[in-house]
């Protein structure tokens, strides 16, 4: 809901930068001049369609940007979760009284998380 709000403004901003009219806008995006004020001034949650031909009309096109490929996603999602699973051995050992070295941590988390790039999508994923 925040970025809703944040694309909102980010584009009511422009429309004021470009000096362009509500009347313009409605034209150029095929939104009337009503529906234009009442999704600027927060009144109605629009469509994305709706959204996507405001922007696109402000010059904004909307898109997506800063894309981290699969492949680093994947590992960064496999490292996070390896790093909370060894934290949990790593507390129970500490509870224990069998300190693990920090080296060896870093190797439990390395190969936890190629187990978890090699194994089941859901696994990688699980909460």
């Amino acid at each position: 809901m925040a970025q809703e709000a944040d694309i909102l403004k980010d584009l009511r901003r422009r429309r004021r930068d470009l000096r362009m009219p509500y009347a313009e806008l409605s034209q150029r995006c095929g939104v009337s001049v009503s529906t234009l004020k009442r999704v600027f001034g927060g009144e109605v949650t629009a469509r994305f369609s709706t959204v996507s031909a405001i922007a696109t009309a402000l010059g904004a096109p909307l898109g997506v940007t800063n894309i981290k490929d699969v492949a680093s996603m994947r590992r960064q999602q496999a490292r996070a979760k390896a790093r909370s699973l060894v934290g949990l051995v790593q507390g129970t050992s500490a509870l224990e009284g069998q300190a693990v070295d920090p080296s060896d941590i870093e190797l439990m988390e390395q190969r936890t998380a190629a187990e978890l790039l090699s194994g089941p999508a859901r696994r990688l994923w699980a909460r």
